[in-house]
């Protein structure tokens, strides 16, 4: 799915989890985790937004990939061009869905996004 022609959200079969996994960028004490890898293959950045059953109800659950999707449009600038797979989920120590406010996920994305290396670094 394209949005503004800035990023495509991640389909079935489109990328593999590398293994190991990335590191977090963010610490533990975050309500975010976002780990993201360099994916060459592709012309842009990649969003994969991920948030299990336990987390809360599919309403719920729904709402926290919708804020994700705009407070990533938000910060899209950040990655324009740059070929990143950006995968986000609820941090273990998050509070329960519904209480997570849009605000709350753009900083903690912002401050992600800006801790990526920058391209063509080792």
């Amino acid at each position: 799915m394209i949005y503004r022609g800035r990023f495509r959200t991640v389909r079935h079969k489109d990328h593999a989890v590398p293994t190991p996994l990335p590191r977090p960028l963010l610490g533990q004490a975050s309500w975010l985790d976002v780990r993201a890898w360099p994916l060459p293959a592709t012309d842009g950045p990649l969003l994969l937004v991920t948030s299990p059953r336990k987390t809360g109800s599919a309403v719920q659950r729904n709402r926290f990939r919708r804020q994700v999707r705009m407070a990533f449009l938000g910060e899209s600038d950040v990655l324009r061009g740059q070929p990143w797979v950006v995968w986000v989920r609820p941090g273990r120590s998050a509070p329960p869905l519904d209480t997570i406010c849009l605000k709350d996920i753009e900083s903690q994305l912002r401050l992600a996004l800006h801790r990526l290396p920058a391209p063509g670094a080792p």
